[in-house]
């Protein structure tokens, strides 16, 4: 027998499917561990476990700008080295079918690029460094 649920991990909503392996018996936490899939917005993603998707934070001593949204990286506009000023374009994201244009709120030079064209991000997830 197959249950669906609905699992909320660090404010990120997944519906997760159960499958009880012995029918007529108690289903133990660890079987239940082992038979979570995971239904992501990137089919090729599905299988990918949940504590493998957390959001990357920035390095000790940098500003970073952070994906306000989860969605997936269309554009990075910036390079390493580039200075950034307030208000800069610096990532385009899709989500929800819809252009976001990240910008950044510090001045800056780019550090570290931490995403690429077609990245998944999530919701306060670091894009890029700024010293």
């Amino acid at each position: 027998m197959v249950r669906k649920f609905r699992v909320r991990v660090n404010g990120k909503e997944y519906i997760v499917e159960v499958e009880d392996l012995q029918p007529n018996t108690t289903t133990t936490e660890t079987q239940v561990k082992n038979e979570i899939k995971v239904e992501t917005a990137a089919p090729a993603k599905a299988e990918e476990k949940v504590q493998d998707i957390q959001p990357k934070p920035a390095s000790a001593g940098t500003k970073a700008i952070n994906a306000p949204m989860s969605g997936i990286v269309l554009k990075v506009l910036v390079s390493q080295g580039q200075n950034v000023n307030p208000g800069d374009k610096v990532v385009v994201l899709e989500a929800m079918k819809m252009e976001n244009e990240i910008i950044s709120e510090t001045s800056g030079k780019v550090k570290n690029i931490l995403v690429k064209e077609g990245d998944n991000v999530d919701t306060g997830q670091a894009l890029i460094e700024l010293e």
